[in-house]
């Protein structure tokens, strides 16, 4: 095994230089320290000192391979040490006085930096329990490397997926901001989905950009404007691992002192940054693999500079540039952090305020077109998602721009969903590229994001349609229709089903024309069937049923209610490939109460088979003309 000054003389040749480290070093040479090196080689004090007199006086340490090897390490340890964290700040031993000193007037910034730093964790690889590290650039965004990234996730399509486990579910994927040495406490956050892998070859960043299900309550790593540090020194915030393949094990052994996949800060120098074009930076931190992923820390500044992506114990450390990180963080955040034509937009809670919502005297002024929102009881009425942020804080009710929504806390999807249709003032503006988003008045965690729809044939299903609410004035219209691509307002719900023209699909063109052509007000609840039956899907029990209700005034003033029932269940076997039957039916509306728990009030009495003998069950629409009204 080569040594460390055969691999990389100019690191041992920059600690010489350095004068208050060879003090350091000097000391623990002449064995008025216990060093570990000391003991475990068994080697006398005199011995190492004519090992050290010769690096001091020429660079070379002693050709006789103990006594070169137990310098060595002694000089590493003293002049790239790697120091253990614990409750979010790093321990420096007493006898280190040089590091202590200079890592002090920045110790706030670093532990900034240090607390936002975490160890990617898996559950269900078949090899790897944990990987490497990563670290947060935005509160619920994480970088860390693109070989890394590739262990759980591929490409499928335009998208990333997670890729299958032990146990043929998608890998589970987290990140822990703790992992501390003899600290128990945890602080894992679910990774929801992959946002961009850089490609591979030549001249291709290793990085990976990472979704986090929620926003943590730690401050993202601040990045710096540029690679080259305020001062004269780095440090590697990460979680290296035993790695006796590639390194000489007594000196990481000595280094590390034996404790491994533990948050540790190592300090040193950078050594190469090159052209201003390059992607790279080299530093000589004490790394080993599972530091892959690692944070670069300008210790003057406590700011990033890279993301430390590989290299070889103490010899060449090789680092993603900021420059290069900043660059692809801001094309993510121009694509609205997606890779399917799907974008992301991000709201606050107080922008919501003034929503009208859906309007129970839409139809008219009359008790009997007074159409309240649809209620639960029981488990059901327990399991309703409040507003936990804005105006609204506690209301089972998420207001949007003529139509509202109700959630399932559990199943992460709409109970209902209610929606005024205006014929006399709809509009049909032309249809631009999707931007989804989350509700900020609830909990990213209580809402199904973009990974559930990555590489498959599930769409999200809008509950209320896109174009039902857009009507008014252009700019409320446009508003309404922007409200349409909440992942509130999603399902998923098979491609063939949501896309196809002759059923589910025309059956809401043909309301929403009619209602159009004749100028008519018509309120609409739409829905999941959320029973137990259901094909479990990365997580997520994926509904069998939907069902809709119309209601809408007739030409003698009377109201009409209509229900609809379609399943998706037959071509739910395999969702990744196949297509296969579904049917629509009008049903009594009694049945979609019986089915949904829901309660529609009065309204099953303006059912026209409500109460018609022989229309007990379903009749099949499987063409309009069916349709009794």
């Amino acid at each position: 095994m080569q040594r460390l000054s055969e691999l990389n003389p100019g690191l041992l040749e920059d600690i010489r230089q350095d004068t208050d480290l060879m003090e350091e070093v000097d000391t623990a040479i002449n064995g008025r320290r216990p060093y570990s090196a000391l003991e475990s080689a068994g080697l006398e004090t005199a011995e190492l000192r004519r090992a050290f007199d010769a690096f001091t006086e020429s660079g070379a340490v002693s050709d006789e391979m103990d006594n070169a090897a137990t310098a060595e390490a002694i000089i590493l340890r003293v002049g790239r040490p790697s120091f253990l964290i614990r409750n979010d700040t790093y321990e420096i031993p007493s006898d280190q006085r040089v590091w202590a000193d200079r890592l002090r007037p920045t110790r706030g910034q670093l532990e900034t930096a240090i607390n936002s730093v975490g160890r990617v964790e898996l559950e269900g690889h078949e090899t790897f329990p944990w990987v490497v590290t990563a670290w947060l650039v935005a509160p619920d965004m994480i970088v860390t490397n693109r070989h890394v990234a590739q262990e759980f996730a591929s490409p499928a399509g335009r998208e990333f997926v997670f890729r299958p486990g032990i146990d043929g579910q998608p890998i589970r994927v987290s990140i822990d901001f703790r992992e501390e040495f003899r600290v128990a406490a945890e602080a894992a956050v679910a990774i929801e989905r992959v946002l961009y892998i850089a490609p591979q070859g030549a001249g291709q960043p290793d990085i990976a950009v990472l979704k986090l299900r929620s926003p943590v309550g730690r401050t993202p790593v601040p990045m710096a404007t540029g690679s080259v540090p305020a001062g004269d020194f780095v440090a590697v915030v990460g979680y290296p691992a035993r790695d006796d393949r590639r390194n000489d094990p007594a000196a990481a052994r000595d280094i590390f002192r034996d404790i491994y996949e533990k948050k540790r800060l190592a300090p040193g120098k950078l050594l190469k940054v090159g052209p201003a074009d390059a992607i790279v930076l080299r530093h000589d931190c004490s790394t080993l693999g599972g530091n892959s992923g690692s944070v670069v820390l300008d210790v003057g500044t406590g700011m990033a500079i890279g993301l430390h992506f590989g290299g070889r114990f103490e010899s060449s450390n090789y680092a993603v540039r900021v420059e290069v990180i900043r660059r692809i963080l801001a094309g993510l955040s121009r694509t609205s952090a997606t890779r399917s034509g799907v974008t992301e937009s991000q709201t606050s809670a107080s922008d919501y305020a003034d929503r009208p919502g859906y309007q129970p005297d839409f139809l008219g002024d009359s008790d009997d077109c007074f159409i309240p929102l649809p209620s639960l009881v029981g488990r059901r009425a327990r399991d309703l998602q409040r507003q936990t942020a804005g105006p609204h804080r506690g209301s089972t009710e998420l207001k949007y721009m003529h139509f509202s929504i109700a959630m399932s806390k559990s199943r992460r999807m709409p109970y209902f969903t209610a929606a005024n249709i205006d014929g006399e003032s709809l509009q049909r503006p032309r249809r631009r590229k999707d931007v989804w988003q989350f509700d900020p008045r609830i909990p990213q965690t209580a809402q199904l994001g973009n990974s559930l729809y990555a590489g498959n044939n599930l769409d999200r299903g809008h509950q209320v349609r896109r174009l039902d609410p857009v009507w008014g004035e252009t700019e409320e219209a446009l508003l309404a229709q922007q409200d349409t691509f909440h992942y509130t307002n999603s399902c998923p719900q098979h491609a063939r089903l949501n896309q196809g023209k002759t059923q589910w699909a025309g059956l809401e063109d043909y309301i929403l024309d009619n209602t159009d052509e004749r100028n008519l007000k018509v309120s609409v609840f739409t829905g999941p069937v959320l029973n137990d039956s259901g094909v479990s899907y990365r997580g997520t029990l994926i509904p069998e049923e939907y069902w809709k209700v119309v209601a809408s005034v007739r030409d003698d003033g009377t109201l009409s209610a209509t229900g609809y029932l379609l399943s998706q269940g037959q071509f739910l076997g395999d969702i990744e490939f196949a297509f296969g039957p579904y049917r629509t039916f009008q049903v009594p509306l009694r049945r979609i109460e019986e089915l949904t728990g829901l309660s529609f009030g009065t309204l099953f009495e303006a059912d026209p088979i409500g109460h018609t003998e022989g229309f007990d069950s379903a009749i099949e629409i499987d063409s309009f003309d069916r349709i009794v009204l």
